[in-house]
């Protein structure tokens, strides 16, 4: 008995303390760069994704990312990048910047002026958020290594991870 009134009191404890959560959910738009391969080139391709997310609890949250990126080697390559995925983030809401761990999957489709075709691909990544106007929209930075399983002879397709950097926007939906 003495332990089911321990244990109640810890949890009843916890809940009193714990932090509220942001239950809206928002959008977020993202620009940047991508690094492939081994490259050390800031000017081989750019990204634009679009993610709608929210909360699932004090710590987690999940987002649906659409993405499209196009390389251009300095050669006017014309390989695009398309796709659509869900990230994960362990979310450390202490700081006023909030930074955090994403992981996440989806499927990649990619298409050259030689060939075309869909992978999946893996995220893991790090990255924080500060407020930018009041208490609602929010700046965030990212930096993200995409593997995409893809095996082709195309240039930066090779199966080895590209580094994304990207800044963006988080503007909330609703009160």
């Amino acid at each position: 008995m003495n332990r089911l009134l321990a244990f109640l009191f810890l949890f009843l404890s916890s809940q009193l303390f714990a932090q509220n959560i942001d239950e809206r959910w928002y959008i977020n738009v993202n620009a940047g760069i991508i690094i492939p391969d081994d490259s050390l080139q800031f000017n081989d391709a750019v990204i634009y994704d679009v993610r709608m997310g929210k909360s699932i609890n004090n710590k987690w949250s999940y987002e649906i990312e659409v993405f499209t990126d196009e390389y251009d080697f300095d050669i006017d390559y014309g390989l695009k990048h398309h796709g659509i995925g869900i990230n994960f983030l362990d979310i450390n809401h202490e700081p006023l910047w909030k930074p955090y761990f994403l992981m996440g999957a989806g499927l990649i489709y990619h298409q050259s002026p030689t060939e075309s075709g869909s992978n999946f691909y893996a995220n893991i990544g790090i990255g924080g958020s500060w407020y930018f106007f009041g208490d609602n929209i929010r700046l965030r930075a990212e930096a993200i290594s995409r593997l995409d399983l893809n095996r082709t002879k195309l240039p930066g397709q090779n199966g080895f991870g590209d580094g994304i950097f990207t800044l963006g926007l988080t503007i909330p939906l609703g009160k």
